[in-house]
């Protein structure tokens, strides 16, 4: 499972009208950088969830596919989005260093389980794995993470 943040609560809808379904976005200056590497881990079919700035999980996706999209900045480069559509909701919104925390979530950019300066992917693997979610697919993030 990837978390992505958008604490800045980008308006994907009006960014890109002309692209369903996006989740998240990223520039290529941002791929450049270490801290965000997980993003070329990404394939079809896996967990995603955006954290905005209440920093709460909420809404888990399963991604669909990346696409480079048509909007080029001539500093940061081109802006590849995400595609997903929901496939749970969390039982009860919870903030995000809490879950983290009470799951034993580590990474190495999330210092005491909190986003780090220009960091905006990363992939947790199945470490939220048993998170109850309101799903049609499962019970848990790992239950709806295997029909996925």
């Amino acid at each position: 499972m990837f978390i992505f943040s958008n604490i800045h609560e980008r308006q994907y809808k009006k960014i890109y009208p002309d692209i369903q379904k996006v989740i998240f976005d990223i520039c290529d200056k941002q791929l450049n950088s270490q801290k965000n590497a997980d993003w070329h881990n990404i394939i079809a079919g896996d967990i995603a969830c955006v954290i905005r700035s209440s920093r709460k999980l909420s809404t888990f996706y399963k991604v669909r596919s990346i696409e480079a999209s048509d909007i080029v900045d001539p500093q940061d480069g081109t802006s590849h989005v995400l595609i997903g559509e929901i496939v749970a909701k969390a039982e009860v919104e919870q903030d995000m260093e809490l879950v983290f925390n009470r799951y034993g979530v580590h990474h190495r950019y999330l210092p005491n389980n909190k986003f780090s300066i220009g960091f905006n992917v990363a992939d947790l693997g199945d470490a939220l794995d048993a998170l109850p979610v309101r799903s049609s697919q499962g019970k848990s993030l790992g239950e709806v993470a295997n029909k996925a």
